[in-house]
Formats: structure tokens, sequence, C-alpha cells
């Protein structure tokens, strides 16, 4: 994946693992106290908005949770806005799990199970990370070039390595990125879409969709009789 301006903040048994330099917004590295401060914020932040609009969140709102004032806000974020790209950002990095996937031969003999793995890994990181994931998306829907570059920097290699593969199996097809924009759009669609308010009353689960899903890619990937 491309590489982030953003340092990686991962906590890990409650310890902080910095994998960059990171600055405040007085271009100062932050200390160990300092990382845990920018970390809760952006935890409190995520966590206001699993169940209501971030449109809604404020500043005075996000520090009263993370137990500070609004000038410590100040010192890490400029605003709603940066705190949300933050946390986008550091979403982004579970990514990399699918490109471990995407980076492995897949034949005719494991392209069942590569398949399968792909899909699960996608669903899996949108799973974990679905409020970041739909601010992504929906802010750059709705014409934010910050969000829009993002979205577009942070799928760019998912998406290349799906059309070598699509291109390698269909060789008479005539736009192989195309195809692999259709259906890797439904994808991310499927995967970040309210499932109950979706399907509504019916018998069809999650499992069965993200089934139907692989079985599309299926059909893209696996050679058809030569010609």
């Amino acid at each position: 994946m491309l590489q982030k301006l953003a340092s990686l903040v991962c906590g890990i048994c409650g310890d902080i693992r910095v994998e960059k330099t990171l600055l405040n917004k007085h271009g100062q590295k932050m200390g160990r106290k300092g990382l845990v401060m920018r970390k809760r914020i952006m935890e409190k932040a995520l966590e206001l908005i699993r169940d209501s609009s971030y449109k809604d969140l404020t500043v005075a709102d996000v520090a009263y949770e993370a137990d500070t004032s609004t000038s410590t806000f100040y010192v890490y974020f400029t605003d709603i806005e940066d705190v949300l790209f933050a946390c986008v950002e550091e979403a982004d990095q579970d990514l990399n799990s699918i490109m471990d996937v995407l980076n492995r031969e897949w034949t005719m003999d494991n392209m069942d199970a590569m398949v399968s793995e792909f899909v699960d890994s996608y669903m899996n990181v949108w799973e974990k990370h679905s409020v970041e994931l739909r601010i992504r998306n929906q802010e750059a829907d709705q014409g934010n070039l910050r969000f829009l570059q993002f979205r577009l920097d942070s799928t760019r290699d998912i998406i290349e390595g799906l059309e070598k593969k699509v291109a390698a199996a269909q060789p008479h097809a005539k736009n192989p990125l195309s195809l692999v924009l259709v259906l890797f759009t439904a994808m991310e669609r499927l995967a970040g879409a309210n499932f109950r308010a979706m399907t509504g009353p019916t018998r069809i689960t999650r499992k069965k969709l993200n089934d139907a899903i692989k079985e599309l890619w299926m059909m893209l990937l696996v050679k058809g009789p030569s010609e």
C-alpha cells in the first residue's frame, strides 16, 4: 500500500507503538504523553459517532469525553474533520492485510480459496472499521477533496491488483478495469451498508451476500474457453 504521511499509532495491550514521528499542531514532536492524549481524543470521537451523525459532533463534545480541554484538542487537531481524518488514516493501515492476499499467486487450483480469503479479509476490515470507512466514503462522495484523494490512494493498489488478475483470466475482455470497478464498488457498498435496512424482512443473510460476491469474482477470475 502507499505510505501515508501520517504515523500509525497503535494501542497494543495498553502500550503505544510509534512507527513514525508525529508532530502536534505547533510542530513539536510528541512524546508518550502527547501520543496517549492524541489517541484518546481519536477514540472518543469515534465512540461519539457510532450511533449518531458525525455532522453534529463538536470539539467541546470530544474534549469533554476525552477528559481534557478544547485548547488541548487544538494542540493535536485543527477541527472535527481533522480528527476524523486521522481516524480514517489509522483504519486504512489494516487494508494491508488485503494486499497480502492479493500479492500471493492465484492459480486455478487455489482460486476458490484465494477469492474467499480476499472477500473475507475485505469484509473483516470493514466490520472492524465501519465508522471510519463510512466517513471516508461519505465525505469523498460529497466532494471533500481531502477524503476523496485519500480514498483513491487507499484503494488504488487493490483495484490494480484485481485488474491484473482479471486481465490474465479474461484476455478477451475489452476493459478489465471497468469490470473490476463495477464489482469492487458493489462489494464496498455491501460492506458499508446497513444490512437490515438493505435486505428488509428477508431470509438473506450477510453470509449469503458475501458468498454471492465471491461467486461473482469467481466468474471473472476463472478463464473461459479459448477462442
